[in-house]
């Protein structure tokens, strides 16, 4: 992969914005090229390269904003561009809590960007899936999966002088590994390919393919539970999406409302949101080019504050923490997308020996929230359920479905592990960009609600 550097990415922009004939003006782009090796049977069967580049104006007339998009860096393209955005300004109603653009700031080092992963080519990610692949075959089972190694790089620049770029990488490798009877379900995620462990995750993987047979059903009922850190992960993207932004609470949706200050779950159950962990993915500012701080948003089970882009500040009268969000996914008021749960030392033995009667959650599978005010979610689990009695595996479980708040779910925690990076179902696949750095926990409750046939 090549990276195009801060030049080739920021000097269109800053000549586009010449001369605009409006009272501000802003030009962002991401440009983001995506390699994908996909296997399934043992084998890989597609090699796919993406690179795309998105670039949005937003020029402000009288307090009016009017928004543009395309696909191109060629100054005449941006001019245009901007023309387009100048126009539908023109056309606009004026927002009268309008809080004006960024204006220059320090800006710290990227740190989720290795030049090595960036430079990685489809026989090292070939490399990776063999040795999933060989582990697999030599138990007789079949391996199935992706390894996508990305870049990202992004920038910005406006008529206040605002300037900003940073590159970004990213590796994510998993198995989805198939017996006669079961599958399991491991994976792997990080900013440099390096990290990535192939054996282990063939290894994982394997192992719970293994003991996933002669499943039995859980009747609906509480229980206690194991989640791993993907199954955290799902139940952290809820409480991001329905309650941690300026947004939600200025709506009333947001757990946090009127509740700052306040216990709002268990006390061992800490949330922040620091895009500047090296250990995350991330850059360093938002996309209106705001610097990115770490947010406390929940202390000792204590509400304790949520993000804000430039919008959400101006309506609590406070200033943008840096979590302004891609337009195209997330609406305007901010967005939690670099969350981290405070974790413990636990090993997952620990954890399952910890628990008398009860079930181990790998991950789940296509999850919803019944109840936003309570970041309810609603999902069943898939690739690694299983029965424990008395600190040991026992069974296989069926994909049983899980309604929970997740504040009752963490109010429940009596056991943490160490932290990993995870995402959930749906930013794993293309379809949201939370990254969680989350440990995997033992609970004292976790609702049943259904099974799935044997």
């Amino acid at each position: 992969m090549t990276v195009r550097g801060r030049d080739a990415m920021l000097s269109p922009l800053q000549y586009a914005l010449r001369d605009v004939k409006a009272d501000e003006a802003e030009l962002w782009v991401r440009r983001r090229r995506s390699a994908i090796s996909r296997y399934a049977k043992n084998e890989i069967h597609q090699n796919a390269v993406a690179d795309e580049t998105h670039v949005q104006a937003r020029v402000v007339v009288a307090k009016a904003v009017g928004i543009a998009s395309a696909n191109s860096l060629d100054p005449a393209d941006l001019r245009r561009l901007v023309a387009d955005a100048t126009a539908a300004a023109r056309e606009s109603a004026a927002n009268d809590d309008w809080p004006g653009l960024t204006a220059p700031a320090p800006m710290p080092e990227a740190q989720a960007y290795d030049a090595e992963t960036a430079r990685a080519d489809a026989r090292s990610q070939a490399d990776a899936i063999k040795r999933i692949t060989a582990a697999a075959k030599e138990r007789g089972f079949r391996a199935a999966g992706t390894h996508q190694i990305e870049l990202n790089e992004d920038a910005l620049a406006n008529t206040n002088g605002a300037a900003a770029y940073a590159p970004g990488t990213m590796a994510y490798l998993r198995a989805l590994v198939t017996s006669e009877s079961g599958t399991g379900w491991a994976e792997d995620l990080g900013w440099s390919a390096r990290s990535l462990d192939p054996s282990d995750v063939a290894a994982r993987a394997i192992e719970k393919a293994a003991l996933d047979r002669d499943r039995m059903q859980l009747p609906p009922g509480d229980y206690e539970a194991v989640f791993e850190e993907l199954a955290v992960a799902e139940v952290l993207r809820f409480m991001s999406l329905t309650g941690l932004t300026g947004e939600t609470v200025k709506d009333g949706r947001s757990f946090m409302a009127g509740k700052f200050g306040e216990q709002v779950t268990g006390p061992r159950f800490s949330l922040w949101d620091d895009a500047l962990d090296g250990r995350t993915l991330a850059i360093p500012f938002d996309v209106e080019g705001t610097p990115k701080q770490r947010v406390t948003l929940v202390e000792g089970g204590v509400a304790k504050g949520v993000v804000y882009d430039r919008q959400s500040a101006r309506w609590f009268d406070t200033r943008s923490t840096g979590h302004a969000a891609d337009p195209r996914r997330y609406s305007v008021g901010g967005h939690a997308g670099n969350l981290t749960m405070a974790g413990g030392d636990a090993k997952r033995d620990q954890l399952i020996r910890a628990t008398r009667r009860g079930l181990l959650i790998t991950r789940f599978h296509y999850t919803n929230t019944p109840d936003p005010k309570r970041a309810a979610m609603t999902g069943t689990t898939r690739d690694g359920t299983f029965l424990i009695e008395n600190g040991r595996i026992t069974r296989a479980l069926a994909n049983v479905r899980y309604t929970m708040s997740a504040l009752d779910l963490f109010s429940g925690i009596e056991l943490l592990g160490p932290q990993r990076l995870a995402r959930d179902w749906w930013s794993s696949n293309g379809m949201g960009s939370i990254v969680c750095l989350c440990p995997p926990i033992k609970v004292a409750r976790a609702t049943i609600t259904g099974s799935s046939p044997i």
